[in-house]
């Protein structure tokens, strides 16, 4: 891997890595954390730290597995007992770094459940190296947590990152899949196992974050970039200019009721929050890694 590609991997390895301990330590300090600040603030220290936000700020509790961020009137708190997956993404130059972690709010309930996933990432991240099937991966995440009586988000994958590109054409699977790829030396990763006492699929819930689609994006380019005169003021065009390929929130666009109209011509892709289907906990806890011959370096 080039050194300055390396570079942009680490620093944005690190300021995700930060950003992530700071945001766990404020959802947990304090009773009735808004939601809303909460990402907020995680999004605003990114900056802050010299990255740029690769994704917005995810804060799914109790059933909700993933992709939850708040809309801008959100008035959502943390309560106690509630487990909450922070996941945050950072970017130097379009070079990603996605973590996540699990905080049970003031009580200790599912601290099994919560201990699971984690344990199931460091033993995956243990075998991780070039040669390694993410079939066997999987197998280690879903024999970690069926061992402990819980059991792994089936539809849910870890995926390979590529520059401005959060899930590149790699899936880790959280069990033992018939097919899969074998990782090379400096593929970048996201492992990412989750665990449920639930039956371990998902449903969809209403979208709060969206991307353009990846088909349309030369053609929005084209179209809204040609004939500046006319199209400058295009939501595509803007959205395009300050997001690009990578994810955005409903709240960060004025009139953000707007996207609904490209969701549905197919120009931007919605992407719901995921609820455990049997309304269960869960739990989840991710790492960034670059595959080396013989092993793998965590950047987050």
């Amino acid at each position: 891997m080039d050194a300055d590609i390396l570079q942009c991997y680490t620093d944005a390895g690190q300021i995700a890595s930060k950003v992530l301990r700071e945001a766990v330590k404020y959802a947990s300090h304090k009773a009735d954390v808004s939601v809303l600040e909460l990402a907020q603030a995680a999004e605003a220290r990114i900056i802050e730290l010299g990255g740029e936000i690769a994704f917005p700020c995810n804060v799914s509790i109790n059933e909700i597995a993933s992709h939850y961020t708040p809309p801008a009137n959100d008035s959502l708190t943390l309560q106690k007992g509630d487990v909450v997956k922070i996941d945050i993404g950072v970017h130097i130059d379009g070079y990603i770094a996605d973590t996540a972690a699990t905080v049970e709010i003031s009580t200790s309930e599912h601290t099994d459940l919560i201990d699971v996933s984690k344990e199931a990432l460091e033993n995956v991240i243990s075998m991780t190296c070039a040669g390694v099937n993410v079939r066997e991966m999987g197998k280690v995440i879903e024999d970690t947590i069926n061992k402990r009586g819980f059991t792994p988000i089936y539809d849910l994958t870890g995926h390979s990152l590529d520059q401005y590109s959060l899930h590149g054409n790699v899936n880790i699977p959280n069990y033992a899949a018939s097919l899969g790829n074998t990782l090379l030396e400096g593929d970048v990763i996201a492992i990412e196992p989750f665990a449920t006492y639930g039956k371990g699929t998902t449903r969809n819930g209403d979208a709060q974050i969206f991307s353009l689609n990846k088909l349309f994006e030369k053609h929005i380019h084209d179209k809204y970039n040609t004939n500046s005169d006319t199209h400058s003021n295009g939501l595509l065009d803007d959205l395009y200019r300050q997001y690009g390929s990578l994810p955005f929130a409903r709240r960060w666009v004025e009139d953000g009721g707007r996207i609904d109209n490209y969701v549905t011509t197919g120009d931007i892709i919605a992407y719901p929050t995921l609820h455990e289907i049997s309304g269960e906990i869960v739990s989840q806890f991710e790492h960034t890694v670059i595959v080396e011959e013989s092993g793998c370096v965590v950047t987050t």
